[in-house]
């Protein structure tokens, strides 16, 4: 529905553009952020999506108001999410319907999505989480990494990085993206903190845990994975933890659809759910 939308709007947009502005006249000697808004909405009309991305990019670098970022970047995103093809949207969304039940036929979906639209942000996105997902994080770096080489300033780009890097406890590498990130600010806030409470465990720094662990938790308690990570960092303390773990197995096993997609920006949304399992049933003296 949100994908429709985007394409709504940019339809809109580009229907009050006239194609033959660009090629039949001059540009002016100096071009305002006005007329590569609407130079990059032409070449998109086009499905000329790289290019566009590019001249953006580049008038964004440039510039220092801040309206006219704001409304590069606006444009930047219209761009970098449109659905170009109705075939290629539809195996988005059947390999995000899959994701849950069978990552690895979500990922051919959404793989061969990928091959119609390979510019498609959420296309490539959704792409480097499933790897990730399957644990082939070296691959989701390396799929994420070159669409960043067009929009380094895009942090849904950025946090699929991060949980790559996080994936292969390059921590080093992680830090360098965090640290440009405005988390605090960021609607994006809680996977960013989720990924914090599995470095500083990982690191065995008790304290900043524990202080990542508050953020998560303030951040959105109804998270799944927050679940997992209080249970996580309990067990990491020898300390029994299972109304967190049992809490952490239930959520995932009665996840609804729509909340399932709204919380799937986390590549390991509810994939932990055996690990857990599989300790609650070694604490009551069960086996398989």
């Amino acid at each position: 529905m949100r994908m429709t939308v985007m394409r709504a709007a940019l339809t809109a947009a580009l229907s009050f553009l006239t194609l033959p502005a660009f090629s039949q006249t001059k540009l002016p000697k100096s071009e305002t952020y006005k007329d590569i808004i609407e130079k990059a909405y032409n070449l998109s009309l086009q499905r000329d999506r790289t290019q566009a991305l590019n001249i953006l990019s580049a008038a964004i670098q440039r510039e220092t108001r801040p309206q006219a970022v704001a409304e590069l970047k606006k444009t930047v995103s219209e761009v970098s999410n449109i659905f170009f093809s109705d075939k290629s949207q539809q195996l988005y969304e059947t390999g995000v319907s899959l994701r849950k039940a069978d990552v690895n036929q979500a990922l051919d979906k959404v793989s061969e999505a990928a091959r119609i639209e390979p510019d498609n942000f959420p296309i490539v996105i959704e792409m480097a989480r499933l790897m990730i997902a399957k644990g082939d994080c070296k691959a989701g770096l390396e799929t994420v990494r070159k669409q960043l080489l067009v929009v380094p300033f895009d942090e849904d780009l950025k946090l699929t990085q991060a949980q790559a890097l996080a994936c292969l406890t390059k921590w080093s590498e992680y830090q360098k993206v965090y640290d440009t990130v405005a988390v605090k600010k960021s609607p994006l806030q809680k996977y960013w903190y989720a990924l914090e409470v599995q470095k500083f465990l990982d690191l065995n720094n008790p304290l900043k845990t524990q202080e990542s662990l508050a953020l998560l938790k303030k951040a959105d308690e109804k998270f799944p994975e927050f679940f997992y990570w209080q249970w996580k960092v309990a067990h990491s303390q020898k300390r029994m933890n299972t109304e967190q773990a049992q809490k952490y197995v239930m959520t995932c096993k009665n996840i609804s659809a729509n909340q399932y997609r709204q919380y799937m920006i986390d590549p390991m949304l509810c994939r932990r759910v055996l690990e857990v399992e599989g300790e609650l049933k070694g604490m009551n003296g069960t086996t398989e």
